[in-house]
């Protein structure tokens, strides 16, 4: 049997994206899936607060709305959540490695180069630092309306 998937799921359409591909590959492989919202409030500062529960509430929140979706498309299949106070990189690569997945999963808006090296890109430094199979999916609803 394979491990698992996992996939980042953020609060835009590019992580939900990737979220509904990958479910239907777990579905297929009958693999679990995994949902890691991986989060950093601050990067430089003390940890909690008003503003790490904002984003806590984000990430569940989205992670609540993609995973009723798949769990209704998807009866059968196992989807597990990950929340993880990590950068979401760092996050996806520790969730990985601890449920011996096989791919790692992102989604990919086409925000293009400008804008990724302005806020630096989860896709972009996912696919260079990964130790497995990472599976880039387009947000092509996204594309469209660019």
């Amino acid at each position: 049997m394979a491990g698992d998937l996992v996939v980042g799921v953020g609060g835009n359409g590019s992580g939900f994206q990737a979220a509904r591909t990958a479910a239907r590959v777990a579905n297929l492989m009958k693999v679990p899936l995994v949902l890691v919202f991986g989060y950093e409030s601050v990067a430089m500062g003390p940890r909690g607060g008003v503003l790490e529960e904002q984003v806590e509430a984000i990430g569940e929140e989205a992670v609540a709305e993609i995973s009723a979706e798949l769990r209704a498309r998807y009866p059968d299949l196992t989807i597990d959540v990950e929340m993880v106070l990590q950068r979401p990189v760092d996050a996806l690569i520790h969730v990985a490695e601890v449920r011996s997945a096989d791919v790692i999963a992102v989604g990919h808006g086409g925000s293009g180069p400008l804008r990724a090296a302005l806020l630096g890109s989860i896709t972009y430094e996912i696919v260079h630092r990964a130790p497995i199979a990472v599976l880039v999916v387009p947000d092509l609803e996204s594309d469209l309306e660019s």
